[in-house]
């Protein structure tokens, strides 16, 4: 009975649209797929929240894991910086509950080896991306990250 090795997801890399240019948006997500992006985050803001993959603008998002997975979430989308919930731990509970974690707000190049670290493998980056003179070299770096972080740990069945 030897132990063996778990395939993880693939790091995914979502350039938020909310920091493009709206008025060139066809171009932008043209770009951002050129650059590398596997995924276009889209917020769709209806009043005052906002829905689209189950993407939580709250300071608590642990209250919402349940509800969310009960419902049939897939995917589950939460803002680092103003969560007071310890990343680790909500990542563990949304992995469990068997949806995907994504970290939203202020990831970048300085911020992203944190939420790699907690086990987030989406990544929905905005002004990092959209706003860096190279957007490739940005993806790239943010992937990279993922990817150690994986490779770093213990994954076994």
């Amino acid at each position: 009975m030897g132990d063996k090795m778990v395939e993880l997801p693939k790091p995914k890399i979502a350039p938020s649209m909310l920091s493009s240019d709206f008025a060139n948006l066809a171009s932008e997500a043209k770009h951002m797929e050129d650059c590398g992006a596997d995924w276009l985050h889209m917020d769709i803001m209806v009043r005052f929240h906002a829905f689209l993959d189950c993407h939580l603008m709250v300071t608590n998002p642990s209250d919402y894991v349940k509800p969310l997975a009960e419902a049939g979430a897939s995917s589950f989308t939460f803002h680092v910086e103003v969560t007071k919930d310890d990343w680790q731990e909500l990542i563990k509970s949304i992995k469990s509950s068997g949806m995907r974690p994504a970290v939203d707000g202020g990831l970048g190049p300085s911020t992203i080896d944190q939420a790699a670290a907690a086990g987030a493998n989406v990544i929905v980056a905005g002004s990092s991306v959209f706003g860096a003179k190279e957007p490739a070299s940005v993806i790239s770096i943010l992937r990279e990250s993922v990817e150690a972080a994986q490779s770093s740990k213990a994954f076994l069945n």
